[in-house]
């Protein structure tokens, strides 16, 4: 791991409010987000031998596409000084790229590690291959709410971040004249199909990845929004994918009216997609973050999965390890094919990763177990009554009831202030409540200690560095934590530090 990836994850953060979402009807409480805006350029030329090119800026993330020849075997080789470039990395192919008939071949969004150029080899000629440069830039901060809708399923629904939690840019979902460009339709749900993004493994930023697999489906390929309903990182966080505004009719200016955080309308059909061409209208489609094909998804990502099919394949009524007719409600096209389908069985694709593929199985019986135990009782004393004419049996049942204990309050929060940026720890928190506990909430304020507080961070571990400040500056902070049932914590104390 390089030492850009070693500072990257030292500062991972989730740059917004982390939303729980178990069994939620109605409005969510209004809260301060932090939303993160792309930097976005492309560079452009023919590939005949390898090329360098030069990148406007330090490269978080890299993608190549290129017109013609979609067969050709396509490398990259990165380099921090223009002159020096490590080893060449497959560029890959986004799987999702033949949604558009354009004859673009797209790559996958790798790892940029700050490069400031590449050297792009191929196997055969290309006439204009496009680099696609993307970083993290300005924050902007909002306020919005994340919208719940009922749930009709036994099985709970899982905590589920909504697309504030990654720091999503709605205006990327607008044209130049405000019009939103792929307004969501809504279908009920026949099939859950499994993908994974084909991005980095052990990634050290996963809210930055879907920022950039947003950007790259959104206004690179031109979707109009991330084609995923569901995105699941490493650490098992469930994050929303797609929009899917109801009632509300959006605008640049206020573009999140009414997002409902299961994905779903009123009724409860799903919004449609685009992970699966052909299949999108009436399926729901959810990428593991990374590459499985020589390796399984953690046991964190592959647990949160099956608790999101559980819900999904309860709510509507889906057979998880059954096999059935589908019919797109659009085409008319059908196919019988698993109700929890990898990518490749609908398509000629590497794509949910041979290793974990083979795991499908599993994972289905494993979905059907927890569908099974939702709601499931537990006798604890029975008796039986018999006369001459009838018997009667009575039984006293317990259930299980939801975690509504929050974890303990972080303790002990420290800041400690170097070059324009601040490094915050603490004493972890314990959650007694069965849920586990899931992750830390950062806040910060520049205004004092008790008022204009804004979340800015939701990291995994006990400390997080605060980057980009300003010299001079005082800034305070306080630390709440969160269990996967959605309770918070009280918050930690409070502590200011001036940035150097």
């Amino acid at each position: 791991m390089t030492t850009r990836r070693v500072a990257r994850l030292c500062a991972f953060l989730v740059v917004a409010t982390l939303i729980a979402a178990t069994l939620v009807l109605g409005n969510q409480p209004l809260e301060a987000e932090a939303v993160v805006h792309t930097r976005a350029a492309e560079v452009h030329g023919p590939v005949t031998k390898p090329t360098v090119f030069h990148l406007p800026f330090a490269a978080q993330h890299l993608a190549l596409h290129w017109l013609g020849n979609p067969a050709a075997h396509v490398s990259v080789a990165l380099s921090f000084n223009g002159t020096t470039f490590g080893p060449a990395v497959d560029a890959g192919r986004d799987d999702l790229g033949d949604q558009r008939r354009n004859g673009e071949t797209y790559g996958s969004i790798l790892e940029g590690d700050g490069a400031t150029a590449v050297r792009v080899s191929s196997d055969r000629p290309i006439a204009r291959l496009t680099v696609l440069d993307l970083a993290d830039g300005a924050r902007t901060v909002r306020h919005e709410r994340a919208h719940g809708t009922p749930a009709s399923a036994s099985v709970a629904q899982p905590t589920v971040l909504p697309r504030s939690a990654w720091g999503a840019d709605e205006s990327l979902r607008f044209d130049s004249t405000g019009k939103e460009t792929w307004p969501p339709t809504f279908w009920p749900i026949q099939k859950l199909i499994v993908h994974h993004t084909a991005t980095t493994n052990n990634d050290p930023d996963p809210p930055s990845t879907i920022r950039s697999i947003y950007y790259y489906h959104a206004i690179t390929q031109g979707w109009g929004d991330i084609g995923y309903n569901f995105v699941i990182d490493e650490a098992g966080h469930i994050y929303k994918g797609r929009h899917s505004h109801t009632t509300s009719t959006p605008s640049s200016a206020s573009p999140s009216p009414d997002d409902t955080i299961t994905g779903e309308d009123g009724p409860g059909n799903g919004v449609t997609g685009a992970h699966a061409l052909n299949y999108n209208s009436g399926t729901m489609g959810v990428a593991l973050l990374g590459t499985l094909t020589n390796q399984d998804a953690t046991p964190a990502a592959k647990s949160a999965l099956e608790d999101l099919l559980a819900w999904k394949a309860d709510s509507h009524h889906i057979d998880p390890q059954g096999a059935s007719l589908y019919t797109n409600p659009v085409s008319g096209l059908q196919a019988t094919f698993p109700n929890i389908a990898g990518h490749r069985d609908v398509a000629a694709t590497e794509c949910p990763g041979g290793t974990f593929y083979a795991t499908l199985p599993t994972v289905r019986s494993d979905v059907a177990a927890r569908i099974a135990a939702a709601g499931t009782t537990t006798t604890t004393t029975s008796s039986t009554t018999t006369t001459s004419s009838t018997t009667t049996t009575s039984s006293t049942t317990t259930t299980t009831a939801p975690d509504g204990t929050p974890p303990t309050a972080p303790a002990g929060l420290k800041a400690s202030p170097a070059k324009r940026k601040i490094g915050l720890s603490w004493t972890g928190s314990t959650d007694t409540g069965g849920s586990g506990l899931a992750g830390y909430r950062v806040y910060r304020s520049t205004t004092s200690a008790s008022s204009g507080f804004v979340l800015i961070a939701s990291p995994i571990s006990t400390s997080y560095t605060d980057t980009g400040l300003r010299s001079g500056t005082t800034y305070w902070y306080y630390v709440v934590a969160y269990d996967g049932a959605g309770n918070t914590s009280s918050p930690s104390n409070t502590v200011g530090a001036i940035s150097r």
